[in-house]
């Protein structure tokens, strides 16, 4: 199985061209655990394309490991492993019988056990409410989650947001090296090696939100305009275009919104001011009727897709005010 790098379709192994967008680039998608990746193995857990399962000869589960997950025989060579139906009995020493000082050394500990226990019985109420706390935040609703107040924005400090989200499961901070492996995460904040520590992408994918049936491109857009460091893109670019694009083989839309760095960005870039790069842009999918993935930075250009597939969209120009969503 495959995913297509453009729409996010999956396809068999043996297809050449995406049937949801036309296009003919592809990344792996691993059968034992399920990592998007390029190449031949997954850099996961070493699963090369085309392996096929082995059954295990000592339990008879099917598995892609080289050793199975159950009993850990080996799947390679192919051997059985013996399990010795009498276990050696363990010698059970007797134990001494104890004197006069191991009852005084025995009470002393229990004195200052309950000494300790009393000095810290309130740190204890704190710190249960600290959990307490902290398992509320971590079952939040996605779409609260996904605005929790104060977040790092796009341009912001990178190890500030690995900071801010570390407590929940469902929001991923990487080095830009590492995002095929996370690329379903309900939200991906990344940089990369040479960005200075500055935020330079955000992906929210909604694929797995529970009422992603009930949502329209007006929610999206209030989430990912969340991330946008309004203050920074007033100052250094200028708006370009944007622009919706629809596949005339359906089951796929995309919306783009593009600024690029007007004199005054080109100047604080080349002075070193600031991070910024040339192109300020984010790019929201819409495919298969509900699956709603939005990314912020996404180099978007009109025609870009024709690289795939010539006249495999129909373009319009997108009417949109990013600042009615900002707060």
């Amino acid at each position: 199985m495959k995913k297509c790098e453009y729409c996010g379709s999956k396809a068999a192994d043996d297809v050449v061209q995406c049937a949801g967008c036309g296009a003919k680039e592809f990344k792996n998608i691993c059968t034992s655990c399920e990592t998007t990746f390029l190449g031949n193995k997954c850099p996961n857990c070493n699963v090369t394309i085309g392996d096929k399962p082995r059954t295990c000869l000592n339990c008879g589960k099917n598995s892609l490991e080289p050793v199975c997950p159950d009993c850990r025989a080996d799947l390679i060579n192919r051997r059985i492993v013996q399990v010795n139906p009498y276990p050696t009995a363990v010698r059970q020493i007797p134990k001494k019988k104890s004197g006069i000082v191991a009852s005084l050394i025995t009470l002393l500990f229990i004195v200052v056990f309950i000494g300790v226990i009393s000095s810290t019985n309130s740190d204890k109420s704190d710190k249960n409410t600290i959990s307490y706390k902290n398992t509320i935040r971590q079952n939040l609703p996605d779409m609260e989650l996904l605005i929790l107040k104060e977040h790092p924005k796009f341009y912001g400090d990178y190890k500030a947001a690995k900071s801010f989200w570390k407590e929940f499961d469902k929001a991923i901070v990487v080095n830009a090296s590492g995002t095929t492996l996370y690329e379903d995460a309900l939200l991906l904040v990344t940089t990369g090696d040479s960005d200075n520590g500055v935020i330079t992408n955000v992906t929210i994918n909604l694929s797995d939100y529970e009422k992603k049936h009930d949502l329209e491109l007006d929610n999206v857009m209030r989430l990912i305009c969340d991330y946008i460091p309004y203050d920074i893109i007033n100052q250094y670019y200028d708006f370009k275009e944007a622009f919706h694009e629809v596949s005339k083989y359906g089951r796929y839309e995309a919306y783009h919104y593009v600024m690029e760095l007007n004199d005054k960005g080109k100047e604080a870039k080349k002075s070193g001011e600031s991070y910024l790069q040339s192109k300020f842009a984010f790019k929201i999918i819409h495919r298969n009727d509900n699956d709603w993935i939005a990314k912020m930075n996404y180099i978007a250009y009109k025609g870009n897709h024709n690289k795939f597939k010539a006249d495999a969209y129909d373009v319009v120009a997108w009417d949109v005010d990013i600042e009615k969503y900002r707060k």
